[in-house]
């Protein structure tokens, strides 16, 4: 999936060399640069980017005027990754909604984890993930999504009704991308907790049960016809890594019983 984001900073040096920065990430595509208040303000309200990178100090003006004036027109303001040279803003920059704070000279391991937040918040917000294989892209509903399987360099995504994907990425890589309702319970497996039915914890093993909708017959019914149909169930057992096992404990047992 692409993205975009837009840069508003005065000096540009320094625009260069976060534009520079960003050119590794391939799916993350620059809509312009600003360097006054008011031609930033006006370059988010036209290109409604994901994300915008805001300098704090914009020569004698703020930064943080930027969020306060486009976010009327916005139901869902573009993320803000702010960039200084001073870390006296940083707790007004958390204070304001702000994803990430970047010292300047931009060190790339820090721009790798602000990147990393932006996707993994944004997918929170989504309903789907978008995913390509060899037959083309698919969106693929989170709510559809059993489990996901790693298979070497490639993951199996398990869906209902007897679904499934195979595509080119690692396990690692696709969990930056779920949301929070995804959890990685073993070094081959990710879940879809919405579909957890049991946990041995003994045994180390978690059961998924996912109801499909599909109507299938029972043979060993003989009364009535209503009797006979039921709600056709996909069950799976996975083993929990030893590594996951106190992990998924304190999540799926903590909140099942709060």
């Amino acid at each position: 999936m692409n993205y975009t984001y837009i840069i508003i900073e005065d000096r540009i040096g320094s625009q260069q060399n976060l534009l520079g920065a960003l050119a590794v990430y391939r799916n993350f595509v620059c809509k312009g640069t600003a360097s006054t208040l008011r031609s930033g303000i006006s370059l988010a309200l036209t290109q409604k980017p994901n994300i915008i990178f805001l300098d704090v100090e914009l020569g004698t003006e703020s930064g943080f005027d930027v969020i306060k004036e486009i976010r009327p027109f916005f139901s869902h303001i573009p993320y803000i990754i702010m960039t200084t040279d001073f870390d006296k803003y940083a707790k007004k920059a958390v204070n304001s909604d702000v994803l990430y704070f970047l010292d300047k000279p931009i060190d790339p391991d820090e721009l790798v984890m602000a990147m990393a937040k932006f996707e993994k918040r944004f997918s929170e917000q989504q309903k789907h993930i978008t995913i390509k294989d060899k037959s083309g892209h698919y969106l693929l509903q989170y709510a559809d999504i059993m489990y996901i399987e790693a298979d070497d360099n490639y993951i199996n995504i398990h869906r209902t009704h007897d679904k499934k994907n195979t595509i080119t990425k690692t396990l690692k890589e696709i969990e930056l991308l779920l949301p929070d309702i995804f959890l990685r319970v073993h070094k081959s497996f990710i879940v879809n907790t919405k579909f957890v039915d049991s946990i041995n914890t003994t045994q180390k093993t978690l059961t998924l049960n996912a109801k499909t909708g599909l109507i299938e017959f029972d043979e060993s019914s003989k009364s009535k016809v209503d009797e006979k149909l039921k709600l056709k169930e996909t069950i799976v057992t996975l083993q929990i890594g030893d590594l996951y096992l106190e992990k998924v404990k304190n999540i799926l047992l903590t909140a099942r019983s709060a």
